[in-house]
């Protein structure tokens, strides 16, 4: 059974709808959209303050780097946000890295990609891909790649599309709750959604339709549960019963048995990355697997 404060804010998300709202289809996601990218959160004051917090840019987007100050690195991440491929990173994925980095010295790289409907899919991939191009060889020692929901599609599309041109591979994927398929038509979504607190079925197809652009909704790029996962490092995935992209972490580990698979029933989407009881186990857990193959 989830944890009592699991219990409190899964119940709260549904009963608000606060963070849903984003994430529902209809006349003012556009409007919701257009807004976050006014009201964009960063790295806090005092965020900077206790962590070696560092700013760059890389073809006109911000790059952040989030290391420990006071203890020494154990290991690298390089990982996507997530976002439905249309908003930014929230408070919530600064607080992650921040945790991260304090409680595991895990030093996280976190680029902020270019967005949908101002980029398809097609440009996005374009972007982390160069990106990755220059992290790879620049990361000389080893590092894992990972994201959250729409930022582990976009992690795993890059780390196909590295392998495809032989480039240099991270020593393994951390995927959590993640989105590989935009079309949204597995039939347990429909009866998940009335218990998924955050998402909506029309809205995340309405937000897949938009990032794929021109490009048919089950191409791989936009929906890697569809491609080739053979000569990957080794994944590490979450997934949480009352979310409806589940059926996609359970598709994962059905299509790469050795996936090691986490999921918790009566967990929300994205719970790996929150405050919950069972959040940090899942982190410390992230960590170990980091800290495993970073040598």
């Amino acid at each position: 059974m989830p944890s009592l404060t699991a219990r409190l804010i899964s119940t709260l998300l549904r009963t608000t709808g606060v963070v849903r709202r984003r994430f529902s289809d209809g006349p003012g996601f556009e409007g919701r959209i257009a807004e976050s990218r006014v009201k964009q959160p960063f790295p806090t004051a005092k965020m900077r303050a206790r962590l070696d917090v560092r700013e760059s840019l890389f073809d006109g987007r911000k790059v952040f780097r989030i290391a420990p100050k006071d203890r020494p690195a154990t290991g690298q991440m390089l990982f996507w946000h997530g976002g439905g491929y249309v908003y930014p990173a929230a408070d919530l994925h600064w607080q992650f890295y921040a945790h991260m980095a304090e409680k595991h010295g895990i030093v996280t790289t976190a680029p902020l990609y270019p967005l949908a409907p101002e980029a398809d899919a097609k440009v996005t991939i374009d972007w982390a891909l160069r990106f990755y191009r220059e992290f790879a060889p620049e990361r000389a020692g080893p590092f894992v790649m990972g994201g959250d929901s729409a930022g582990a599609g976009l992690c795993a599309a890059v780390a196909h599309a590295a392998r495809d041109e032989a480039g240099v591979l991270p020593k393994a994927l951390i995927l959590i709750c993640p989105w590989l398929d935009v079309a949204m038509t597995h039939p347990d979504q429909k009866v998940i959604e009335p218990r998924d607190g955050v998402l909506t079925i029309s809205g995340a197809q309405t937000a897949g339709r938009v990032y794929a652009g021109d490009l048919p909704l089950n191409d791989p790029r936009v929906a890697p549960i569809h491609g080739n996962w053979e000569g990957l490092p080794p994944i590490l995935s979450f997934g949480g019963g009352d979310d409806i992209l589940v059926p996609d972490a359970r598709a994962l580990k059905a299509k790469v048995p050795t996936t090691e698979y986490v999921e918790e029933a009566g967990l929300m989407h994205d719970w790996p990355i929150f405050f919950l009881p069972e959040s940090r186990v899942a982190q410390a857990r992230m960590a170990d697997f980091i800290g495993k193959h970073h040598k």
